[in-house]
């Protein structure tokens, strides 16, 4: 199954972690959410190793249903023969030729009246044995298997489903990194944003610092502590600066682009309110998740192989036609010309205990395939539970940080007049410039932690991008082709069609 890689961005825009765009200033490469996920969908590698495994499930079903019809083979042989096997008749060949009718009479006597007659002709000479070729054609078509073509076609069938569900997981795992990168971005630039601004109140307060010292005002050592504090301030700036530089190598490389590409981002944090409570979100995921049911069509194709192993215990028609002939020649007949046709009808009625050894071993891959779909119904929930509780943690914090913010402002400007004024010592204003810093740098934290974690949420619950897999599984289990099931379940209208179903 081809994707369209002009994908339209349906899905992608209802997307809930979409942040708002803003306007910002000049070139490099401008990208929005929307875009950075369009982009990473349209050529990402995963995606394309998870299309040629479904388009490789696709032919093995095919193999698997083709198996059922005719068979046409043809065999051909020629050899250059001799030895004393066939002396006499090239003896008689070379005297007399081809077989044929000869004009010549045979004379029979009656010993005891001595009286003699002549017969008919005779035919005389033989085939040279030279030479030999030989030219079968069969024609056979499997009658009954017991269920031997059936398991095979059904297990096909289901590995299908499955191609299909990683091909989906592979999609939103892609969806939700390059999600990540853009926040992880967005998240940097505000950060650098905050320490370019600590910097900068730092050579402010060192300029008034300056001339009240020469003024003498203040003592040298406030001159000295205030060059300490912004050589720090500009080296947290440094380390911000390379964290911006990986993150836009980062989501390079996620979208598609060199990574030495300069990216600017469009958008910008903001924070909406989840409406769904865990018991939902647990309850959607545990339908949703195209991982969890891959993991249910690992089942189903088990079961399917194991029925095909079963078998082995009953008999095998088929039914069958077949002509051949022999010359010397290169297809002709003159030595043999021969046809049959009928049913072939084979049973092991003892195989040494094979079949039930391959029934016990397709026994043993259900169990352990079950025990892998109840381990990731686990994980499922694992990670739809932390990535909600993050989510919740992280929008308490935005509350809460929000308030810090106001109030280290406010301390800042206190503190920044008190010093001005002789009231209180630079350490009280530096302190409070690295209360209000920090201050700022949590809020942006916990306003990137929501977003990354309401991103991480809707990946656990399985939020489609193409096709919405429970839709995909009603339809499927109402007899429905895998194409049939992808068109019932598209969100996104851009889901082609396939070579075969």
């Amino acid at each position: 199954m081809k994707l369209n890689k002009k994908f339209v961005l349906a899905s992608i825009l209802s997307y809930s972690l979409i942040f708002p765009a803003g306007i910002c200033g000049a070139e490099p490469v401008r990208l929005s959410l929307a875009e950075s996920i369009h982009m990473a969908l349209a050529g990402n590698e995963s995606i394309e190793s998870a299309d040629a495994q479904r388009e490789a499930a696709d032919h093995a079903l095919q193999a698997a249903r083709r198996s059922k019809g005719p068979v046409v083979s043809w065999s051909s042989q020629a050899y250059k023969i001799g030895g004393r096997n066939y002396k006499s008749a090239n003896d008689a060949h070379d005297a007399y030729g081809d077989p044929h009718a000869g004009n010549y009479n045979s004379v029979y006597a009656y010993p005891d009246s001595g009286r003699a007659f002549i017969g008919g002709p005779v035919t005389v000479g033989s085939y040279a044995y030279h030479n030999t070729f030989a030219n079968s054609w069969s024609l056979t078509v499997p009658v009954y298997t017991g269920g031997r073509l059936e398991g095979q076609i059904a297990a096909g069938r289901y590995q299908l489903n499955r191609a299909d569900m990683d091909m989906e997981n592979s999609r939103q795992t892609v969806r939700y990194q390059a999600a990540e990168a853009y926040a992880n971005l967005i998240y940097r630039e505000n950060l650098v944003q905050v320490a370019q601004e600590a910097v900068d109140k730092g050579n402010t307060q060192l300029e008034l610092i300056r001339a009240q010292f020469e003024e003498g005002a203040v003592a040298e050592a406030d001159l000295l502590m205030m060059k300490v504090t912004i050589a720090n301030y500009k080296q947290n700036l440094v380390n911000a600066e390379a964290a911006v530089s990986i993150a836009k190598s980062t989501l390079a490389s996620m979208v598609g682009l060199p990574q030495d590409m300069d990216i600017e981002p469009l958008d910008v944090f903001t924070y909406e309110p989840y409406d769904k409570d865990l018991p939902a979100c647990e309850a959607y995921a545990l339908v949703h998740r195209p991982d969890g049911l891959a993991a249910e069509y690992d089942i189903k194709a088990a079961l399917a192989r194991r029925d095909a192993a079963k078998s082995g215990y009953l008999p095998q028609v088929s039914a069958s036609a077949r002509q051949s002939i022999t010359g010397n020649t290169p297809f002709r007949s003159e030595r043999s010309n021969a046809w049959e046709a009928g049913l072939n009808i084979s049973w092991n009625i003892f195989d040494n205990g094979v079949t039930r050894e391959n029934v016990r071993q397709a026994d043993a891959s259900t169990r352990a395939y079950e025990a892998r779909a109840r381990q990731m119904r686990k994980t499922i929930q694992l990670e739809t539970r932390s990535a909600w509780l993050s989510m919740k943690a992280a929008e308490q914090n935005i509350a809460e940080t929000a308030g810090a913010v106001k109030q280290a402002q406010d301390s800042y400007v206190i503190a920044q007049v008190r010093y001005e004024e002789g009231v209180d010592v630079l350490l009280a204003v530096t302190d409070a410039q690295e209360k209000f810093t920090q201050a700022r740098s949590n809020y942006l934290t916990a306003l990137y932690q929501y977003n990354l974690s309401r991103a991480k949420l809707e990946k656990a619950i399985g939020v489609p991008v193409a096709f919405d897999a429970q839709r995909y599984k009603v339809a499927e289990e109402d007899g429905a082709s895998s194409l049939q099931a992808l068109k019932k379940a598209d969100v996104s209208g851009a889901l082609a069609e396939t070579e075969h179903e």
